[in-house]
């Protein structure tokens, strides 16, 4: 696609605030000069050699000249000064610095409260986007605005830039737009491309007005433009709306809306409404819009609503509210790129609100509602999740999803009962369920569950710890339209279920003191632990079923782990601050199984659980290793194993690899390498690899060179059978051109 990015822009700053006029001598000549205004404040100015023309009230500086007033500073060879007007004359290695932002120029006239005035042979440098304005006679119109006959833009510095902008009548106006006529843009000195009329932010704010378009073509969607409007509301709000037009399919229009008010509060909304030209009836034609996984699609009105937000409430509350609907199964399938795609979406909703969305093909997708407060060893929360399922919708077929409507939920976390030696903890909710539709197995109801649990720590000698706990939990329901296995339809249901549970530990550790280059000492801890539980067998057929809740198993379990922690100290001294020592936890290992006492009783064949192992193992900055697997004693194979790892060397150098195995589900085997050609050129493979189904995912090769003034990406990617080479290139301070 060929896509112009849009750019985000901070505010420029600048400053002229009172200004000061007092000359004065010392080595240098130096003088006062008395406002004409009592409400100025004077400049100060320094030279070698300073006289004053008292007929016309003007400063002449001469060698090493320096005027400060505010956050303005001139200085030059040779400088006239009127101090009547303020206008200054200024020759001979000129630099003008306001606020964040610098002239230099070989002369210069200019009236320095005004800001306005003539540079001859000059370079603007504005600094927040890094950003030069060069020309033979630039005329300075304001504070924030500039034109030149003849000119050129470039973000880079140095008299041979790597790219620049030249061109005629030019103008800029900083935190708006730059435009020029008869525009060349040029690499080193080879002119690249022409242009009659050129138009370019530079802009360090957010500001309204339209942003870079999209532009691309597919097979799907035919030649595809989408432009986009932002709207700079407030300080503090903002919206963008755009426009995507399709030839093959129509024109999809959508919006953005964002506001912060606080580190607490803070929403989204996005909505995307397409009227599709195209429907999915199983014919030859349409068979470039329909998926495998996914009934045929029959609708043309189309849209996609989500949202996400944070709301700080009175009291100590807290809200935070999500919702996604989409019109049909296909549609997050269609759309997952452009700029308000699923891909774009998700990442923005994942940074900003640390909670992205269900993945594209969830046919289910969640909604929710929670209101919470936090206390220093309770927690209270208010839930109502509601699952909308797209293809019971969309088929009209019973849709039996499970929703909650409300859960209240108050949790206290392990503390002590007073100044006892027993300890407490409580998990506690109330459950509102409710199905659309419903069978005799699919009721609606209520569900109240409190599970108070009390613990008592033990110390048995010097070295064990043991800390027995036991549980009750009583939990009840009132459901309509149940009836059991008995023929029983009472609404009220009841459980009482009473557990035990014990915990035997202990923990050594050892010093050791390798003194060198990797550590001074290493501390390696040793935390083997026995833990049993049990709950004994109830008969629960007779209850509701709504979730795993309704059915808790009777356990005579024992379990052990096994925990090894490796920790290393390294000091260094700082002369000035002393000794300064750096603590890492440079690798992990637990092991554990448990064993089934009441399967052993029953004679079954296999009371032993898989063996887990955990580990993660990150020794220095160039590894990262991490893995986890189940291996079964009776099979004697893997059940799962994933493991993760990632290789980085001196020059920057990087392979990251990342493996899943699950027995008889999945397997698959995902490895990306960046290898660093040089400073500035880093070349790139990316494989996904299906390993049970024998496909290959997405594989995606290219190369990135990024200078100080402008990145260049070149990638080649296949995916979804989708084939596609893109070029991208960022001129910084400008925007980003590519094509896919």
């Amino acid at each position: 696609m060929f896509c112009l990015l849009k750019q985000r822009y901070l505010p420029l700053f600048v400053v002229f605030a009172f200004f000061y006029i007092f000359i004065s001598t010392g080595g240098v000549a130096k003088a006062n000069a008395l406002p004409q205004n009592p409400k100025e404040i004077p400049w100060h100015i320094s030279a070698r050699v300073v006289t004053f023309d008292n007929k016309r009230n003007l400063y002449i500086a001469e060698d090493d000249v320096v005027i400060t007033g505010g956050k303005t500073r001139l200085e030059a060879d040779y400088v006239e000064f009127s101090n009547k007007t303020k206008d200054a004359f200024a020759q001979g290695n000129v630099i003008l610095i306001s606020g964040e932002d610098s002239i230099s120029c070989n002369a210069m006239n200019i009236n320095l409260i005004t800001e306005i005035g003539t540079i001859n042979k000059g370079t603007i440098f504005i600094q927040k986007n890094n950003f030069y304005i060069n020309g033979e006679n630039i005329r300075k119109t304001g504070k924030f605005t500039y034109s030149a006959d003849k000119g050129t833009i470039t973000s880079c510095p140095g008299e041979s830039p790597d790219w620049k902008i030249s061109g005629k009548n030019v103008k800029v106006t900083v935190e708006g737009y730059g435009t020029a006529r008869d525009a060349i843009f040029w690499i080193k000195k080879i002119p690249s491309a022409y242009t009659p009329f050129l138009m370019f932010p530079v802009k360090t704010k957010r500001q309204t007005g339209l942003l870079v378009p999209r532009i691309s073509r597919s097979d799907r969607k035919g030649s595809e433009y989408e432009q986009p409007l932002f709207i700079a509301i407030s300080k503090n709000t903002d919206a963008t709306f755009y426009a995507d037009h399709m030839s093959d399919r129509g024109t999809k229009i959508g919006a953005e809306y964002r506001y912060i008010l606080d580190n607490k509060t803070k929403g989204s909304v996005f909505f995307d409404y397409l009227k599709d030209k195209t429907t999915d009836d199983g014919t030859v034609d349409t068979e470039n819009h329909s998926f495998s996984s996914t009934p045929q699609r029959t609708n043309s009105d189309r849209f996609w609503l989500r949202m996400k937000q944070n709301q700080n409430l009175p009291n100590g509350f807290a809200a935070k509210l999500d919702i996604d609907i989409v019109s049909d199964e296909d549609y997050l399938h269609e759309f997952q790129g452009g700029f308000t795609g699923y891909t774009k979406t998700k990442k923005y909703l994942e940074e900003e609100f640390g909670r992205g969305l269900d993945e594209y093909d969830d046919i289910t997708r969640k909604n929710w509602l929670n209101i919470n407060k936090s206390w220093s060893t309770y927690t209270f929360n208010f839930d109502a999740l509601w699952y909308d399922n797209i293809r019971a919708r969309r088929q009209d077929t019973d849709d039996t999803t499970l929703q909650t409507i409300p859960s209240i939920q108050f949790d206290a976390s392990k503390q002590q009962i007073g100044s006892s030696k027993f300890f407490y903890s409580l998990d506690s909710e109330y459950r509102s369920f409710y199905r659309q539709d419903t069978t005799a197995t699919r009721v609606k109801g209520q569900r109240t569950d409190i599970y108070p649990k009390l613990f008592l720590p033990l110390k048995l000698g010097k070295f064990f710890n043991f800390e027995p706990s036991v549980g009750i939990r009583e939990t009840v329901w009132y459901t309509n339209e149940f009836t059991d296995i008995n023929g029983d339809s009472d609404s009220l249901r009841t459980r009482h279920i009473s557990d035990f549970g014990a915990v035997l530990s202990t923990k050594f550790h050892k010093i050791f003191n390798p003194n060198n280059k990797f550590a001074d000492k290493i501390k390696h801890e040793i935390i083997p632990k026995l833990e049993y539980a049990f709950t004994p067998s109830i008969i629960q057929d007779d209850l509701p079923y709504f979730d795993s809740l309704d059915r808790i198993n009777g356990q005579n379990i024992i379990s052990w782990s096994l925990t090894n922690n490796f920790i290393s100290r390294k000091s260094s001294i700082n002369p000035k601050a002393g000794e300064k020592s750096i603590y890492r936890d440079f690798a992990y290992l637990k092991l554990s199984q448990s064993y089934d006492m009441k399967k052993a009783r029953e004679d079954d064949p296999e009371p032993f659980s898989n063996i887990a192992l955990d580990t993660e193992l990150n020794p220095n900055k160039f590894l990262r290793l991490d893995m986890d697997l189940t291996w079964s004693v009776y099979d004697s194979q893997y059940e799962t194993l994933n493991i993760g790892s990632t290789l980085k060397d001196n020059r920057g150098d990087t392979l990251n690899t990342e493996y899943r195995y699950a027995i008889n589900k999945s397997e698959s085997l995902y490895s990306k390498i960046d290898v660093r050609l040089t400073d500035e050129l880093t070349a790139y493979y990316s494989i996904e690899e299906n390993l049970r189904d024998k496909k290959t995912v997405e594989t995606q090769a290219g190369f990135t060179l990024k200078r100080s003034c402008w990145t260049l990406n070149l990638f080649i990617a296949e995916s979804n059978n989708e084939r596609s080479i893109t070029f991208l290139i960022n001129l910084h301070g400008i925007g980003a051109v590519g094509i896919k």
